[in-house]
């Protein structure tokens, strides 16, 4: 009976070891299994954390990329307008002095017929008396030409303004007066006492200074001022 109670024993004894060394090898697999796993999901996460900064400057790379490329189109554009602006700035300066130049030769070519015309020994000019209480002094001048003229055949005195014979009065005009004809306003244009007789009032544009011219015409000669006065006032405004 006592040996049958060892063997049990040992036996029981036997079993137990077993248990635990099965117990004792579960244990180490569960170990090893959350190991690996912890060791696993930190490299996972270690990659992913690696990873993010990657993104993050491709994003940033890809961002200075756009804004260059938005910099190198705003300077592009601000060049084009900067040259389009210079070439308009160009453009209106030779308008400008085409427009100047245009009318410096105007201007000249109204002087050179006033200049041309006006010849005259001025200290040769005759100053008259007047009964005429608007008028301040009546000059005549000996040496004053008839003007020349485009007219042929017979004359007739035309008061038109355009026609050939209104442009010839107002030369005659302007070389009795010394006005050149681009400074002279034409208040009145008129008959004076005959079919080849004419008088004009006119003023200096700059002075305001009226002025009554007598003409007469001389066939094939054109019309010849034959007296100028200087009027207080301007009678006919």
């Amino acid at each position: 009976m006592a040996k049958y109670q060892s063997r049990l024993d040992k036996r029981s004894k036997k079993n137990t070891n077993k248990l635990l060394n099965i117990m004792i090898a579960i244990v180490l697999l569960l170990i090893v299994v959350v190991g690996g796993t912890i060791v696993l999901g930190g490299g996972g996460d270690e990659k992913a954390t690696t990873d993010a900064p990657k993104n993050s400057e491709t994003k940033s790379a890809d961002k200075n990329d756009k804004t260059t490329k938005e910099k190198d189109n705003s300077v592009s554009m601000d060049e084009k307008d900067d040259s389009k602006d210079k070439a308009d700035d160009e453009q209106k300066d030779e308008d400008k002095k085409k427009d100047d130049e245009k009318k410096k030769d105007e201007s000249s070519d109204e002087e050179q017929d006033s200049v041309a015309l006006d010849g005259e020994d001025q200290s040769k000019m005759k100053v008259e008396e007047s009964d005429d209480p608007n008028v301040v002094k009546t000059m005549v001048h000996p040496d004053w030409k008839p003007i020349g003229t485009e007219q042929t055949g017979e004359h007739v005195s035309v008061y038109e303004e355009g026609t050939v014979d209104w442009q010839e009065k107002i030369k005659a005009t302007s070389y009795a007066t010394g006005i050149p004809a681009g400074n002279m306003t034409v208040w009145w244009m008129e008959g004076n006492g005959g079919p080849q007789k004419s008088m004009a009032t006119v003023t200096a544009k700059d002075t305001q200074t009226p002025y009554r011219v007598y003409l007469q015409w001389v066939d094939g000669k054109g019309w010849q001022p034959t007296k100028v006065q200087e009027l207080k006032e301007n009678d006919k405004d």
